[in-house]
């Protein structure tokens, strides 16, 4: 899966300055793919390799004065793991300026630094063209242009979301959703039958009934055993003290070493004054804290959509969790490639109530694609209710696409292909001006790059590219 973020200068240049400017990048490691592709079909015709250049104004002095396109519309420079564009924008619209990006993937490290640092070579490089004048002993790299995200990128339904939340409450969910306890936890609570036992486990130990070692229940039909419970901090291990008389707990010990310790006291019980060593002694299994804070409000599916969003390659910073607001509903907000996902989750049924909050939440924060996660039962009134919804968004003409996944892996699946989808409409749409320049679909051209990157059974057989100068089952309802 690919993604792609991008900056804005707001500044536009003729074709000679474009030229200029694709010279001193390639001076300083940024090779232009579609600038070179040229001047080497140039050099094949020209039997002096001292005119190419010559020919390349010639071309682009033919071109303007024909009234057509622009000789240089942008291009592209290739690394290993990442590839940036630069689109220059149209004369006629100069407040647009130009676009720089990078398209990138899942393995690519620090994709938005090395956005940052292709920005500033740019703009060190118009500086050094002439483009920028830079005065006096201050730093000149406070006097460089600044980029931006461009203004139609920044959805106001995300920043609504963001402002609706706590920044505190924020931060704080930030660092929970990423403690690496809580997210092997959630890995362990997919299974429907482990949250079943541990909500009864809770129960039957705040009653005084704790499941113990040798209860038939233990092991789920996943196979999930009791080990691993404990081994992710779900449950814990406990030795019970019980009056043989009436039965009630008398202690509950963390170990047969703090049991050691009562024994040797000489305490005894205050109702059949029998001591300690002669009661009833069992070991028990005891729900931790970790348990009752993940079943609470769903708190584990969020933790697992959260992981699952960064593992897919999604920024921390392009999502935005909503603290639960204890009515066991979570909302997530997530940007890829420019588009918004609005996450609703529910560890239950998909009743009526529950879609209509989650129709009014879609509206409020304009996201063009909304994906519903259920564990329970989908029930038919509440799925005809986001039907009629997705209809009406249709017949307005709306750009609009929903999935309601059950379950995590279902969810999971639904968003590696949504997102999957939206990155080829998102490369198509924002690549398709160079087309006409390399003579080919540059969108196709990228995915299948990368694709046989992926698809190579050892990098060592890849012919080296240059190294970036910085270190130098779901129901799915489409509409």
């Amino acid at each position: 899966m690919l993604f792609l973020a991008s900056r804005i200068l707001e500044q536009s240049l003729n074709d000679a300055e474009r030229l200029r400017l694709l010279v001193k990048l390639q001076e300083r490691n940024f090779v232009p793919l579609i600038r070179s592709t040229r001047l080497s079909c140039y050099k094949q015709v020209m039997p002096n390799p001292d005119q190419v250049e010559e020919m390349e104004h010639l071309i682009s002095t033919l071109m303007n004065s024909e009234g057509q396109n622009l000789y240089v519309q942008g291009d592209l420079f290739c690394f290993t793991d990442h590839i940036f564009f630069l689109l220059f924008g149209d004369l006629a619209s100069p407040l647009v300026g130009m676009r720089a990006g990078v398209v990138y993937e899942t393995q690519t490290k620090e994709p938005l630094r090395k956005l940052d640092t292709f920005c500033q070579t740019i703009s060190r490089c118009l500086a050094d063209a002439g483009e920028e004048h830079f005065e006096g002993s201050e730093d000149v790299a406070t006097k460089l242009p600044a980029w931006r995200q461009s203004g139609s990128f920044v959805h106001q339904g995300f920043l609504r979301f963001v402002a609706r939340q706590d920044v505190d409450s924020l931060s704080t969910t930030v660092c929970r959703e990423n403690d690496v306890e809580r997210i092997r936890a959630a890995e362990v609570l997919d299974d429907d039958y482990t949250r079943v036992f541990l909500r009864r486990a809770k129960e039957a130990y705040a009653e005084g009934f704790p499941v113990s070692p040798s209860t038939d229940h233990v092991i789920a039909p996943s196979e999930l055993t009791a080990n691993k419970l404990l081994e992710v901090g779900l449950l814990r291990r406990e030795v019970l003290v019980s009056c043989r008389k009436t039965g009630h707990t008398l202690f509950s010990l963390p170990s047969a070493d703090a049991l050691a310790v009562m024994t040797i006291s000489h305490a005894w019980c205050s109702v059949c004054s029998a001591a300690i060593a002669d009661e009833k002694i069992e070991e028990a299994f005891a729900p931790t804290r970790l348990t009752s804070a993940l079943l609470e409000d769903g708190a584990w599916l969020v933790n697992r959509l959260h992981s699952i969003l960064r593992g897919f390659g999604v920024p921390e910073s392009e999502i935005v969790v909503e603290p639960p607001a204890g009515d066991g509903e979570a909302r997530i907000m997530a940007r890829v490639c420019d588009e918004m996902f609005l996450i609703v989750m529910r560890d239950g049924d998909l009743t009526p109530a529950f879609a209509r909050r989650a129709i009014n939440t879609k509206i409020e924060t304009e996201a063009r694609h909304l994906v519903i996660v259920v564990t329970g039962t989908v029930h038919n009134e509440g799925r005809m209710s986001l039907l009629n919804f997705a209809k009406r968004l249709e017949r307005g003409g709306n750009d609009f696409e929903m999935v309601v996944a059950e379950g995590v892996s279902a969810a999971a699946a639904e968003l590696q292909r949504t997102f999957g989808r939206v990155s080829q409409k998102v490369l198509a749409e924002q690549l398709c001006e160079l087309d006409d320049s390399i003579g080919f679909n540059v969108a196709r051209f990228i995915t299948a790059r990368f694709k046989m990157l992926q698809s190579s059974e050892s990098s060592d057989r890849l012919t080296p590219l240059p190294a970036s100068t910085e270190h130098s089952s779901p129901t799915k309802l489409l509409t």
